[in-house]
């Protein structure tokens, strides 16, 4: 019973400590809303002066210094300038204020106070000049000033009172304008009005002034009324109320003296007219202030309560001024003795209101404290209070779960005795820390905590709270993390490894190849870097789908792991690339014989969904250096795995120096090709294709170049690969394509037959497979006027073979055009006979590989007689390529072939330059009448040709 009760007053300290917290944050939080910030300079600078000015005419006025006549003179021009003044200021609070009802009512105020100015300075200079001002023009101004005055007080009502009981404050208003309104009417309106004066103008208007003043100063109660319970509080309401009841009773004094006759400038009305504009200014220059802070509910309004029962106190007195020569009557003893009974019952139910007020706080604060004393025990942090020595006074019901210790059982616990070793003394470090540190929150720290069967990780923040009555002990705070914890290592696992493979990624390797870099320059061994680029992965992933290609880069990984050493690092950077960081490298031979390994053990086949697929790999090895960092060996392994895909599948490459050179300047080609191709820096030359019997001119092959402004004449092996990969070949192409057949149609004309020469035009794999090549090759027969037959595609062996349906009817829309189409470089690739067979090809273009071999090996013609043999076999034109010496002509000759080209016979150049050839020459000189007529072969044979064969 003693712990329950010990704990349960525990707990009531820290809901009644939070309490006071909150609402400390409260005050402090409303403290600050509350500053106001101070109106603009010239507005207080103009406020000084005007109390200097108020203060001193005033003084001159009362003390009469100078003379009646000064004094005189003085009363008559003082209020114009504090008129003026006060209208200024009202203006400026008008122009600060947002949008809105009380920013129009303040335009009302300063618009009525210019009005009054306006009047007061027509009186003025009335009087200056020897004549009365009343009744006369300044009235109208001074009459008209109350309907602005009223509509600016009924815009401030209406502003004020937007958050107020209404009814409770129409309840007010009416007892304060009967009460009042009574005294008004009985003590000041009615006698006036009972005066007989023969001006009756004059008497009508003093007694307007009156009744309108006595109303405007009802409405003001009623403004301070609402004004006092909205948010902007009862200041300024106030500052209104007292400057106009000043001017009020200046407007009373002042009557009382015209109707009689004894009015003159300087008496105590004018001391009045000035005075009331202090507070009017001061009114404008609060608002102001209040407009730039953040506006709070008024604490205290026992004014505003007040003026309710200061109504009913001045309808009292009114009715004791009547009645006070007949005090001893029945109806007056009754009348006072009911008067007091009601203040007695209204006294009554004050002390009722605030017996209920504090009943309602003491049931509010039960309310707080059992909130918070209902959130600790539901809590799912732990919250305990504790001495300085570890010693346990409070334990929240999550400690039972988390820590295994009940709340009831915490008497005579001491906090250290539940953690040892490394957590023991961490928790006595923080809990010396937190007594040290009188204010503020000290941690977190991180715990561990083991409870069988798991175990916990707990973050702890601690708080000195021993000079707090409430609580007198550290607050302890402990949150259970481990779920946070295991999550954050998941996410740690993401960030640093791939989720498909589990390999480590990009950002991992990287840090383990610096971390290797740093160890090497310490143990003086070398790291190697390699870069490997599946070849084929896109080809199975499109057709046998991402799920099988998912499941080929697993193996693929699984197969990489197993080749390389435990204390090798591989990684997937995205895609069908990967990376090995080999470290403690002796010699270079290691990391080729790792990477041969790589390359055989990858041409193995994968097995995915009982079908046999096969992937090589291109691989980039780079060594590090002394000088190097972990960016510059990343980036040579990437240059060397580039030349390696280059080179071909299935290989590796080591980084070279010369290569770093090679990739600068393919990315400048890649950056200037589109630029040449708008400033047409391309060129075509052409090779003349011969019969090779008669050396005479049967077409040409087109053959582009480029005319760096820098790097002179490039060659195509220099920029067509950068062209393809950077996406601008399908341009290139498509320019080559129109510039050849448009310079063969001009030139064909000095050459005899010249209507039957052919023009071959290579064109790149991925311009047919991604490209327009149809509407491009259609587009530029039509340009040229070029016959369809006269034009020759040329597409390597591999292109063709690759996507082969679809190329299959691209090639067909090309054959139906009636251009010519040829494979070059015939026998390097993988084509299947049974599909050559399929496409509509016209000419095979053997590749110089096999023309060298005529002479140089023993099978050398072995392999060109069967390309010529499969040629004849299936219709075709055979053309050599690369001939050079006049032994593989006849060879040529012997195994079939009649047609050629290369360097034996002339370089590319311009057809200008080929017009002053023997080629030229020989067709002129073999063409014939017949041959006009003759359906040519695809390569531009005629019949003429085949009964000289041999004989030149």
């Amino acid at each position: 019973m003693a712990a329950d009760s010990r704990c349960s007053r525990d707990v009531r300290l820290c809901a009644e400590n939070r309490v006071k917290v909150y609402q400390l944050g409260t005050t402090v939080g409303s403290a600050q809303g509350n500053r106001s910030e101070a109106a603009p300079g010239w507005v207080d600078k103009l406020f000084i002066g005007l109390v200097i000015y108020v203060v001193v005419c005033s003084v001159w006025m009362l003390g009469g210094f100078g003379g009646e006549r000064i004094r005189h003179y003085v009363g008559l021009l003082a209020d114009s300038p504090a008129c003026c003044v006060a209208a200024v200021v009202a203006a400026a609070a008008a122009y600060r204020m947002a949008p809105g009802a009380a920013r129009w009512g303040w335009r009302c105020l300063s618009f009525a106070l210019a009005l009054y100015f306006v009047g007061t300075t027509i009186g003025v200079n009335s009087w200056l000049h020897g004549q009365d001002p009343f009744p006369g023009i300044a009235d109208v101004f001074y009459l008209a000033f109350y309907p602005a005055i009223f509509a600016a007080v009924v815009l401030l009502i209406r502003a004020a009172a937007v958050k107020v009981r209404w009814v409770q404050l129409v309840l007010d208003a009416m007892i304060l304008v009967v009460g009042f309104g009574a005294f008004f009417w009985f003590l000041v309106i009615r006698p006036a009005a009972s005066r007989t004066e023969i001006d009756v103008i004059k008497n009508a208007l003093s007694q307007t002034y009156i009744a309108l003043s006595c109303i405007l100063l009802l409405t003001l109660g009623v403004l301070l009324l609402a004004g006092a319970r909205g948010p902007s509080g009862r200041r300024v309401p106030l500052l209104l109320l007292a400057g106009f009841a000043t001017m009020f009773l200046g407007d009373i004094l002042w009557s009382v003296a015209k109707i009689s006759g004894d009015y003159l400038p300087g008496a105590l009305q004018d001391v009045l007219y000035v005075a009331c504009y202090l507070p009017l200014a001061a009114a404008g220059r609060e608002q102001m202030r209040a407009s730039t802070s953040r506006a709070v509910p008024s604490t205290s309004n026992s004014l505003a309560q007040s003026l309710p029962y200061a109504a009913m106190l001045t309808a009292f007195l009114v009715l004791v001024s009547f009645t006070h020569g007949d005090i001893g009557s029945p109806a007056t003893v009754m009348t006072i003795v009911v008067f007091g009974l009601t203040l007695l019952a209204m006294v009554r139910q004050a002390l009722v209101l605030r017996e209920d007020a504090l009943t309602r706080e003491r049931r509010a604060a039960r309310m707080v404290e059992e909130r918070y004393a209902s959130l600790i025990a539901n809590a799912s942090d732990v919250i305990m209070i504790v001495e300085v020595d570890g010693a346990l006074r409070f334990a929240s019901p999550a400690s039972k779960r988390i820590l295994g210790l009940a709340p009831e059982d915490v008497a005579g616990k001491n906090l250290l005795d539940l953690w040892t070793g490394d957590d023991g003394e961490r928790l006595r470090a923080f809990l010396a820390e937190v007594a040290a540190t009188p204010g503020g929150a000290v941690g977190p720290v991180e715990l561990h905590i083991e409870r069988a069967p798991q175990r916990y990780v707990l973050e702890i923040v601690g708080s000195n709270l021993t000079a707090d009555p409430a609580v007198q002990g550290l607050a302890l705070n402990f949150r259970d993390i481990t779920e946070r914890k295991a999550l954050e290592e998941q996410l740690r696992q993401l960030a640093f490894h791939d989720p498909l493979t589990l390999l480590a990624n990009r950002n991992l390797f990287r840090d383990r190849v610096q971390h290797s870099l740093t160890l090497a320059q310490r143990g003086r061994h070398q790291v190697a870097v390699m870069f490997l680029d599946l070849v084929n992965f896109k080809n199975i992933n499109d057709s046998l789908g991402l799920d099988a290609g998912d499941r080929l880069l697993q193996a693929v990984a699984q197969r990489l792991v197993k080749s390389t050493r435990f204390s090798d690092t591989v990684a997937r950077l995205g895609g069908d690339e990967f990376a090995i960081l080999l470290e403690g490298v002796a010699t270079i031979a290691e990391v080729e014989t790792l990477a041969t390994s790589l390359v055989e053990g990858l041409d193995q086949p994968f097995v995915l969904n009982a079908t046999e697929v096969r992937v090589s790999a291109s691989i980039g090895v780079a060594l590090s250096t002394l000088e190097a960092g972990a960016e510059a060996l990343l980036s040579k392994a990437d240059i060397a795995m580039y030349h390696a895909k280059a080179a071909g599948k299935g290989r590796f490459v080591t980084f070279q120096p010369q290569m770093q050179e090679l990739l600068h300047e393919r990315l400048r080609l890649e950056a200037d090709i589109g630029r040449a191709l708008v400033n047409e820096e391309f060129f075509v030359e052409y090779q003349p294709i011969v019969d090779l019997g008669t050396r005479s001119l049967l077409g040409v092959e087109a053959l582009v170049r480029w005319r760096h402004p820098d790097l002179g004449v490039l060659m195509p092996g220099r920029f067509i690969q950068v062209a393809e990969e950077c996406g601008q070949i399908a341009k290139l192409g498509r320019w080559v394509l129109k510039k050849a057949c448009r310079e063969l149609r001009a030139w064909r004309g000095s050459v005899a037959g010249g209507a039957g020469l052919r023009v071959a035009v290579n064109i790149s794999g991925r311009h047919l497979q991604h490209g327009d090549l149809v509407q491009d090759v259609a587009k530029a027969l039509e340009e040229s006027g070029l016959e369809p037959g006269n034009l020759v595609i040329e597409l390597t062996e591999s292109t063709i073979m690759h996507n082969t349906e679809a190329n299959l009817g691209r090639l067909r829309q090309l054959k139906a055009l009636g251009v010519r189409l040829a494979i070059d470089d015939f026998g390097t690739g993988y084509s299947s006979l049974s599909y050559l067979h399929r496409f509509p090809i016209d000419i095979l273009k053997i590749d110089h590989s096999f023309v060298n071999r005529l002479t140089n090996t023993y099978n050398g013609p072995e392999l060109a007689r069967a390309v010529i043999t499969l040629g004849e076999t299936l219709g075709l034109d055979t053309v050599a390529e690369g001939i050079e010496l006049e032994p593989q002509v006849a060879a040529l000759l012997t195994l079939g072939c009649v047609a050629g080209q290369g360097f034996l016979f002339a370089t590319s150049g311009s057809l200008e330059q080929l017009s002053k050839s023997t080629f030229v020459a020989r067709r002129n000189a073999l063409w014939t009448a017949q041959a006009e007529g003759e359906d040519l072969s695809p390569s531009g044979r005629f019949t003429a040709l085949n009964s000289i064969v041999g004989v030149a």
